[in-house]
C-alpha cells in the first residue's frame, strides 16, 4: 500500500485568533520587541510551526497528524525576521524543538496571567479554566519510569480525584502550595516545620493559617501536630494509590519542558498522556 502523502494544512481562523489573543502583539523570541501588527493595521508577523507543516521542512515530526501540525500547540507568532531565522536549516540545531516550544509557553503565558488577573475582578477565578483529565498517563509513566509497574485506573482515578480537588482551590493557595512543594523538593522532605515555613515565607503565623486552613478544606493539605512541645508541622496531601502530586507536577515539568502554570492554572493535565 501507497504511503499517504503529507499534505500542509493551513491553521484554522479560530486557532489564529487564540495564537494573537495570547500574543500581546509582540514575538514570542525573547528580547524582541517587534509588534506584530503595526498601527496602520498592516500584519508584520508570521505564524512559525514548532514542527515542520511538510516533510524536509525544520524539526519535522513524522509522528504528528496533519491536525497535530496545524494545532494551537505547534504554532508561535514572530515577526519576520526571527520566522525567517529559526526556520534556517543551518540554525535548527540552535532553535530546537524544546526551545521553540519553551519561548511559546513563557510568552503566552505571560499573557494568560494578565487574562486570569482581569477575570479574577469580575468571576469566581476557580471557573475561569475548564480542566483536561489524564486517560492514558503514557507520557507520565515514560517520565516516572512506571509504565510497567502502574495501575492505569487506579491511577486515573487517584489523579482525577485531585485535578477535581485542585479546580476549586483559590488560585493564592495554588500558588502558595506550590511553593512549598518546591520547598519540599529542594531539601528532600515530605512535610515543612511551621517555623521554616513562616521565616521562609515571611508569613505572619496567621496567614499561614488562612491558607492551610483553605488546603485542608479542600482537602490538599494541613497543619499536624508533632511529637515536641508546641511543635508543628505544614504538610501537601498525598493522592490516590500513592505520590505527591505536587511534587510530581514539578518534576514533571522539569523533565519535559513544560510550565507549571499548564498544570496548575490552565489544569492541562491531559499532557500527561502525551
Amino acid at each position: 500500500m501507497a504511503k499517504k502523502t503529507v499534505e500542509r494544512l493551513n491553521p484554522t481562523p479560530s486557532t489564529v485568533k487564540k495564537l494573537f489573543a495570547y500574543s500581546g502583539n509582540q514575538c514570542a523570541v525573547p528580547d524582541c520587541q517587534e509588534q506584530l501588527v503595526d498601527v496602520s493595521g498592516a500584519m508584520l508577523g508570521k505564524v512559525a510551526h514548532i514542527c515542520a507543516a511538510e516533510k524536509g521542512g525544520p524539526r519535522f515530526d513524522v509522528d504528528m497528524s496533519h491536525e497535530d501540525r496545524r494545532a494551537f500547540e505547534n504554532l508561535l507568532l514572530v515577526c519576520g525576521k526571527h520566522h525567517d531565522i529559526i526556520d534556517h536549516q543551518p540554525n535548527v540545531t540552535t532553535y530546537t524543538v524544546e526551545v521553540l516550544r519553551k519561548y511559546k509557553a513563557d510568552h503566552e503565558d505571560r499573557f494568560k496571567r494578565a487574562e486570569l488577573q482581569l477575570i479574577a475582578q469580575i468571576t469566581d477565578t476557580t471557573q475561569a479554566r475548564l480542566p483536561t483529565y489524564p486517560e492514558t498517563l503514557k507520557r507520565f509513566g515514560e517520565v516516572f519510569d512506571v509504565t510497567d509497574s502502574m495501575n492505569l485506573d487506579e491511577e486515573v482515578a487517584g489523579l482525577t480525584t485531585f485535578i477535581d480537588r485542585l479546580k476549586e482551590l483559590p488560585l493564592e493557595e495554588r500558588a502558595f502550595a506550590i511553593k512549598l512543594a518546591e520547598r519540599m523538593r529542594r531539601r528532600d522532605v515530605d512535610d515543612l516545620p511551621a517555623e521554616d515555613v513562616v521565616g521562609a515565607f515571611n508569613l505572619g503565623k496567621t496567614r499561614l493559617c488562612q491558607h492551610m486552613t483553605l488546603l485542608e478544606h479542600h482537602l490538599l493539605g494541613d497543619i499536624t501536630e508533632g511529637h515536641g512541645y508546641q511543635q508543628y508541622f505544614v504538610r501537601l496531601w498525598d493522592r490516590d494509590p500513592g505520590g505527591n502530586p505536587w511534587i510530581e507536577m514539578l518534576e514533571f515539568c522539569e523533565k519535559t519542558g513544560i510550565t507549571i502554570d499548564s498544570l496548575l492554572y490552565d489544569l492541562n493535565f491531559a499532557q500527561y498522556d502525551g
